[in-house]
């Protein structure tokens, strides 16, 4: 768990502290050029694995309490004798002592274009950057780091100037993902034409496309389960009616009621159709109800709440984000999930189909910004926002913060955000930590 963030003398003047709240929300604030966002650019370099950008910030060194342990991260200048140049190193210290080994600002492992010379699959785009032909991802210098770095020949490796195992046993439990400021448009390969060319793609349009594919993944799990369950079921009838087990009817009733809920749940969800896993219409009498019937009922109600409780997961976040959606639209716009389609909106009154890249710039951002928290977020990551009030109106400013102690309730991440706006905090001082502190 992260507790505390301390950098002295960030760009030489501020000593900036955040102390995370025990709630999973945080949010800063202070004067402009104090340093809100670079503070959320540390942390996804150290928690990323990432220390080659730590560089590039001036600063004399970071404090970072994880579980009641200390990291400290110093800038040195180290000279190499062999070399005769000074260059900038990082500095360990855990919980006080200093470790051994340095991370170096010049190290082979911050340079793309050894990666590309010794990873043949590997294809260099801007803004230090990778298109992995092996995969078809694009791909961050860390991510190429974590992925290959146990490729690299020994003598290689040993080559290399790495953060030490020590911080990277105490930082390993902890994922970020930061959410700049540039939400709304993302690069990709053109895959069409199998060229080496990149196009702009909506984010929007991502969203929905990775909904829809989550959902139809989930599907063909719930199906598998299903087929799994249905072949069982004959041996387990067999089995509760050999040993006589005892059934009661009016848990059985019981029962039934609530998978029924469960069922109007994944359908309002878009998950299952209405037609899909229709139940036997049954007005359960528990006096009447022989042994053998309730054996039947109940295992196949029993089977019955395990393939439903496996879209549990999905269907909950869809309701959220449509909920929430449909909040920010109003009566003007209509939001659905389908499985084939992603993401589907729909004017007021015609029922027209709206493109995603036509909605407004402020419901762009509030649809991009909330999916990646309800469905990409998960426990023990830590979120860092920048800025989430650009392009949203004064209402959904005020109501942002209500909405991300939703989020966190149901997904158990925590919460980092930085902010200009006193819309945004509205009741919720309690929350802020203010930077821009300097002797």
């Amino acid at each position: 768990m992260l507790e505390k963030l301390f950098v002295r003398k960030l760009f030489g003047i501020f000593d900036n502290e955040i102390n995370f709240r025990d709630g999973g929300i945080t949010v800063v604030i202070g004067q402009n050029g104090c340093g809100k966002t670079t503070m959320l650019h540390i942390l996804n370099a150290v928690f990323s694995k990432n220390h080659s950008q730590l560089f590039q910030y001036q600063f004399d060194y970071i404090e970072l309490t994880i579980s009641s342990h200390v990291l400290k991260m110093e800038v040195i200048d180290e000279y190499l004798e062999e070399e005769e140049v000074t260059i900038k190193s990082l500095k360990y210290y855990v919980d006080s002592q200093a470790l051994e080994k340095c991370y170096r600002e010049n190290s082979k492992i911050n340079s793309p274009a050894f990666w590309t010379r010794v990873i043949p699959s590997l294809r260099r785009r801007p803004g230090n950057s990778f298109y992995d032909m092996r995969g078809g991802e694009v791909l961050t210098l860390s991510e190429v780091i974590d992925t290959y770095f146990d490729e690299l020949p020994e003598e290689t490796k040993n080559d290399i100037i790495t953060i030490p195992n020590e911080v990277q046993q105490l930082i390993r439990d902890l994922q970020v993902e930061l959410i700049t400021t540039e939400r709304l448009k993302r690069i990709y390969r053109d895959d069409e034409y199998r060229r080496m060319e990149f196009v702009q793609k909506f984010a929007v349009e991502e969203c929905s496309e990775e909904l829809r594919n989550n959902v139809k993944n989930i599907l063909s799990e719930y199906a598998n389960t299903s087929q799994k369950l249905d072949e069982q079921f004959p041996s387990k009838i067999l089995k509760a009616i050999k040993q006589h087990e005892q059934f009661s009817g009016v848990v059985l009733k019981d029962n039934i009621q609530r998978i029924d809920e469960l069922r109007k749940k994944h359908v309002k969800a878009g998950v299952l159709q209405e037609n899909n896993d229709k139940f036997l219409d049954i007005n359960v009498n528990p006096e009447s109800l022989d042994d053998s019937t309730a054996a039947i009922l109940t295992v196949y109600y029993q089977d019955m709440k395990i393939k439903l409780d496996s879209l549990n997961s999905i269907s909950d976040r869809i309701v959220l984000f449509k909920n929430m959606m449909a909040n920010k639209f109003g009566a003007n716009k209509e939001i659905s999930i389908s499985k084939d389609n992603g993401i589907i909106v729909l004017q007021k009154p015609s029922n027209k189909n709206v493109e995603l890249r036509f909605l407004s710039s402020g419901e762009q951002q509030e649809l991009v910004l909330l999916y990646k928290l309800i469905f990409k977020g998960e426990k023990e990551k830590i979120i860092l926002i920048d800025e989430p009030e650009i392009s949203l109106n004064v209402s959904w400013q005020r109501e942002f913060l209500d909405d991300m102690k939703k989020i966190v309730e149901m997904n158990g991440f925590s919460i980092l955000i930085a902010t200009h706006s006193p819309q945004i905090i509205n009741d919720n001082w309690d929350l802020v930590e203010s930077l821009g502190d300097c002797e």
